[in-house]
């Protein structure tokens, strides 16, 4: 692998979430403290938050407070190691998920896709690191093109490895779903300077014919994402329309 050297990372980057950890309690319970005290218990249910994420927003800490329960870009199955996955541009984060709502439904063919829109929310945070990997900086041609393929991430696991292996905090890549964006995984909470998201938006993301398209809740964005934008993907490509 090609030597390179960690430098100094900073930005806003952005991350769609299936929000329902609190409006799917309210149903259970007649009041705010009974809701409250579902929530304790809840919480208390699940894996303790790593010392070094508690002070951070749930939306931030939460993907350090999972074992990985299949293998991602950056962290092999089972990895107890967090991995906060964002992207530099709504458009490219949302470019993610039309992708991987797209791949559920292939891989679950007894499954039919939603005839109405289901609602997901963009939030923005602040990541600012001394030691940080830019890909795009460092590699080209055929090795830049293995940690973008899209379904083999041994480089990518290896290359972790070596970041981590350098105390580095951040990884800078390019999105294997939308070829002109960026994306960006955190592997530490120290890379986060703010506790709290900045920005939220809320969006509607519906299934057509041709693919999917999002429409920004309160605002004016509006993408659209046909299948054949994911066909270098062979799961997509062999399996056609949704």
């Amino acid at each position: 692998m090609p030597r390179f050297d960690l430098t100094p990372y900073r930005g806003g980057v952005w991350r769609f979430v299936e929000d329902q950890n609190i409006s799917s309690t309210m149903k259970l319970v007649d009041g705010l403290d009974e809701q409250m005290m579902l929530e304790e218990l809840l919480d208390a249910s699940k894996p303790p938050v790593p010392a070094p994420c508690q002070h951070l927003h749930y939306l931030q800490f939460t993907p350090f407070r999972y074992a990985a329960r299949y293998a991602t870009r950056f962290r092999p199955q089972g990895d107890r190691r967090g991995v906060f996955y964002a992207a530099e541009t709504v458009q490219t984060a949302a470019t993610e998920v039309a992708f991987y709502r797209a791949l559920f439904f292939i891989e679950s063919p007894e499954t039919k896709a939603p005839e109405n829109p289901f609602e997901m929310t963009a939030f923005c945070t602040k990541v600012r690191s001394a030691q940080a990997l830019d890909i795009g900086a460092h590699f080209e041609g055929a090795a830049l093109a293995a940690f973008a393929h899209p379904t083999d991430y041994a480089p990518c696991h290896a290359l972790a490895e070596e970041v981590r292996g350098m105390n580095g905090e951040v990884i800078r890549f390019p999105s294997a779903r939308d070829h002109a964006g960026t994306n960006v995984a955190v592997l530490s909470c120290a890379a986060f300077p703010d506790s709290q998201p900045r920005d939220m938006q809320g969006w509607w993301f519906r299934f057509s014919e041709f693919g999917l398209f999002a429409t920004q809740r309160f605002g004016d964005g509006r993408l659209e994402f046909p299948f054949e934008m994911f066909e270098n993907d062979p799961r997509i490509s062999a399996a056609g329309r949704l």
